[in-house]
Parts: C-alpha cells; sequence; structure tokens
C-alpha cells in the first residue's frame, strides 16, 4: 500500500458530523445517582421531603452549652446539642389521621447535609450561636410511638 491510498482511506474513514445521523439515546442509559457531593444532597433531600405528616419551626441556641467544650470541638458538640434539642423541644406531636396528639418515646433523628454545611461553614471552632430550623416529622409506629424527624435549615 503507498501513502496516497493509506491517505486516501483515512480521509475517507472520517465524515463531516452533519452527515452522520446521531441516534437517540434511550433513557434507560442515565448516569447512575452520584455517591458523594451536590448531586447526592439535592436527591436525598427532595427523597426526604416528599412525605411527611407534619412540620415544626425551632429557632435553637447552643450558647451557654457549647462553652463547655473545648474550642476545636465546637462544631462536633453544637451538631449533637441540636440533635437532643430537636428531641427535647418535639415531644408531642399532632397525628393528622385520627387528630390526636401523639407522644415521641423513640425519636430517629435525620440532619440533613445542608444543616451539618451551615453549622461547619465557618469552622470547627467557631458555630453559629443560633439556628433555625424546620423540622419535619413522619410517624413511623403510632402503638410504641416511633417518629422520624428530619432537621432542615430555613
Amino acid at each position: 500500500m503507498s501513502e496516497t491510498e493509506s491517505l486516501s482511506k483515512e480521509e475517507g474513514a472520517m465524515t463531516p458530523v452533519s452527515e452522520e445521523i446521531a441516534e437517540p439515546k434511550p433513557e434507560a442509559q442515565k448516569k447512575p445517582s452520584k455517591k458523594r457531593g451536590i448531586g447526592k444532597i439535592i436527591s436525598v433531600e427532595k427523597n426526604k421531603e416528599e412525605d411527611f405528616d407534619g412540620e415544626r419551626y425551632l429557632t435553637l441556641r447552643f450558647y451557654p452549652k457549647l462553652l463547655s467544650a473545648a474550642k476545636w470541638k465546637r462544631a462536633k458538640r453544637a451538631m449533637s446539642l441540636l440533635q437532643e434539642l430537636v428531641i427535647k423541644y418535639v415531644k408531642n406531636i399532632q397525628n393528622p389521621v385520627t387528630n390526636k396528639t401523639l407522644r415521641i418515646r423513640k425519636p430517629i433523628v435525620w440532619i440533613s447535609p445542608k444543616m451539618n454545611e451551615y453549622i461547619w461553614s465557618r469552622g470547627a471552632k467557631n458555630p453559629p450561636r443560633r439556628v433555625r430550623v424546620r423540622v419535619l416529622y413522619k410517624i413511623i409506629n403510632d402503638r410504641r410511638g416511633e417518629v422520624e424527624l428530619r432537621v432542615f435549615p430555613i
């Protein structure tokens, strides 16, 4: 084979983009959801906000309890205080089906990644003094008092 023949075959193999017919991609071949990062956060929060039985708005103060923690552990302590305070202030909820007040005995607290990011945004040493939160609750078991509490920033 000579050089001119190989060039002509290579040129023939390359066709302009406009002449090619683009085949539509089937929808079944979508990208899998992200395991980490912002894409994961958005999908998790959409799933968590879809179905809930009610909501509460709270303002939680971390100080002066936060001062007892070491300076470099304050954001971590603020996260645990957030969980404790949500459990403390959301004790009784209204059941939307029966319209009766339900006492929470076994709370399951889920803190959103955005809330975590907000508390840690100023570093481990200087978390915010207070936060406004939106608490969504979903009743898992009425008789045992099992309720899932989901905490989001306002």
